[in-house]
């Protein structure tokens, strides 16, 4: 059975107590060829916001309000093979309870969860990598996977200020920063220019990068290289293996994934890559940057409209300072389907319009923008299907999946 009684019932407690108008996931089920009724989207995705894993557990220091962070959790994961889609649904459906009963289990006996010095925030980010390891490799053990199938699973996890990315496969995560430009203020107050930056991007887990292709060859298997590949970097480059369902080969186009049990004998592994970010020490390095940048800036002259004549004017009377309450902090995952025909600018830009608007005016602090979130993520995957459209002519387009969260965090945190 993929999914206990229990663990249906833990799920429902937390997707129960979930969601967020700062919050927003889509999938679009792709076409393979054959017949429309016959196409399955393998593409699974979700956002928990807030993600309320305390509930699913009954120890009494799991309940107490100061162990209660700010959490949220979003991810996607993107089904391959005969039944990838059986692979990724029972991820999507059990990544959060098990996540959740091991990070309440670790809080309830966290004797240090108060202490913010160096040493104890690296010992916690080491047991929380810890946790989202054995969370892969888990899946991967107990995964609908006997027959043939895998997906990838690209996640984020945010408690209070810490970010944890994890990332197994060619599904993608970021995180971008947005703000309102003061340079582009007039004196009356006219209309703000939105800057959106993505400031960390998870990598494609490919057969052909260094350390990927040399355990693949030190298990045993091999990795294919398009021709001329390694001169032009263009093509699919894949691990092979043999398909337990048509005995035939068969070439993996990732490194890391969870299912894939034949491809894990030659070197297929679901241990993630997990990345670690500070929320608050990002925005101070980022209002640094933009502090310092005004302060530098090159326009440091005056017109008078009456007289056409300029003067100079005191920079640093003219720049507005940033404080942390203008910038704003966000997450995406998508599956291959979207990035492979968007940049990746573009979809943080468009994200960032449907969190927070595009002008002052639409900043909001509610998160409400001029473009409603799930409107942004309908125009991207929209976007996306008319490149398949274009590139295939109506012959194949892949599933496509996206998740978006902010990951504002209150001031008393």
């Amino acid at each position: 059975e993929v999914d206990s009684d229990k663990s249906r019932n833990q799920n429902r407690f937390i997707l129960n107590s979930s969601g967020s108008e700062n919050a927003a996931t889509l999938t679009l089920i792709g076409y393979k060829g054959g017949r429309l009724q016959d196409q399955v989207n393998q593409d699974r995705a979700f956002v928990l916001s807030p993600y309320s894993f305390w509930n699913i557990g009954k120890s009494k220091a799991s309940q107490k309000k100061k162990q209660q962070p700010v959490a949220r959790l979003l991810g996607v994961f993107d089904g391959h093979a005969k039944f990838g889609e059986k692979v990724s649904e029972y991820v999507v459906r059990t990544l959060p309870p098990l996540l959740g009963n091991k990070l309440v289990n670790y809080i309830a006996t966290d004797t240090q969860s108060d202490n913010r010095d160096a040493s104890a925030m690296e010992a916690r980010d080491r047991n929380i990598v810890k946790i989202l390891h054995d969370t892969f490799v888990e899946l991967d053990a107990s995964a609908p996977a006997h027959l043939s199938g895998g997906c990838t699973a690209s996640l984020v996890l945010q408690l209070d200020s810490q970010v944890y990315v994890a990332n197994a496969g060619d599904s993608r995560s970021f995180v971008a920063v947005h703000f309102n430009s003061h340079a582009a203020t007039d004196k009356d107050g006219g209309e703000q220019e939105a800057v959106t930056k993505i400031v960390f991007a998870t990598r494609e887990d490919k057969p052909h990068l260094g350390e990927e292709q040399q355990r693949v060859e030190k298990m045993g298997g091999s990795v294919y290289l398009p021709p001329g590949f390694l001169a032009t970097g263009k093509g699919t480059t894949r691990v092979m293996y043999r398909d337990p369902l048509s005995g035939g080969m068969s070439g993996l186009a990732m490194s890391r994934s969870i299912g894939d049990w034949e491809a894990g004998k030659v070197g297929v592994i679901p241990d993630p890559l997990v990345d670690i970010m500070d929320l608050k020490r990002m925005k101070s390095k980022v209002l640094e940057e933009l502090n310092v940048a005004c302060l530098n800036g090159s326009d440091a002259v005056e017109i008078d409209p009456a007289t056409g004549e300029a003067k100079e004017i005191d920079k640093e009377g003219a720049c507005l300072d940033y404080t942390e309450k203008d910038i704003k902090v966000f997450a995406f995952a998508a599956t291959d389907g979207l990035l492979d025909y968007l940049p990746e600018d573009i979809i943080a830009h468009h994200v960032a319009k449907g969190l927070y608007g595009v002008s002052g005016e639409d900043d909001r602090e509610n998160g409400e923008g001029s473009t409603h979130l799930l409107t942004s993520c309908e125009d991207l995957i929209y976007a996306a299907a008319q490149g398949w459209q274009e590139d295939k002519g109506g012959r194949y387009r892949d599933d496509i999946a996206i998740a978006v969260a902010d990951l504002t965090v209150p001031d008393n945190e």
